[in-house]
């Protein structure tokens, strides 16, 4: 009984790996496109448990993602980019493209245009004070503004 077991197990495996091969084991643009298409479906049909049988496959998916853009050029610059970018500069900017704001709609928080538009440069940094105001102005934790630390 176990054998027989076994042996299906191996069956469904063997034609899962084959039917799934390009999202597994990605290697060209348009196995990355399916991937990431398949991906965005199977969290559309995950239970949101812990323990649902989607998630193992999700992972699989994700690791093969993970695994491909380490490879492309593009990406890891990209992301070595924005890992660069300090964060507080980069939260004000988002606040500023989300609210539609410009440099003068920071008069109360943070000063002049000149002031905002140093910061938006790297050339001023925020201070304790404009963070607490911003960070009340648009209901924000203050540690939104300082980058996560890597463990």
């Amino acid at each position: 009984m176990l054998a027989l077991k076994a042996e299906t197990l191996t069956q469904s495996f063997l034609e899962f790996a084959s039917e799934a091969s390009n999202i597994l084991h990605i290697k060209t643009e348009q196995d990355y496109q399916d991937a990431l298409e398949t991906l965005e479906h199977l969290f559309s049909e995950a239970k949101d448990t812990i323990d649902a049988p989607l998630n193992d496959l999700i992972e699989l998916v994700a690791r093969a993602i993970e695994k491909y853009e380490a490879t492309q050029e593009g990406i890891v610059t990209f992301d070595k980019e924005a890992s660069d970018i300090n964060q507080e500069i980069s939260v004000l900017r988002v606040l500023m493209s989300q609210h539609h704001l410009t440099l003068a709609d920071f008069k109360n928080e943070i000063g002049s245009k000149s002031l905002v538009s140093m910061i938006l440069n790297g050339k001023r940094s925020l201070t304790k004070e404009h963070i607490t105001k911003l960070s009340k102005r648009f209901n924000l934790d203050p540690a939104s503004f300082f980058n996560p630390r890597v463990a």
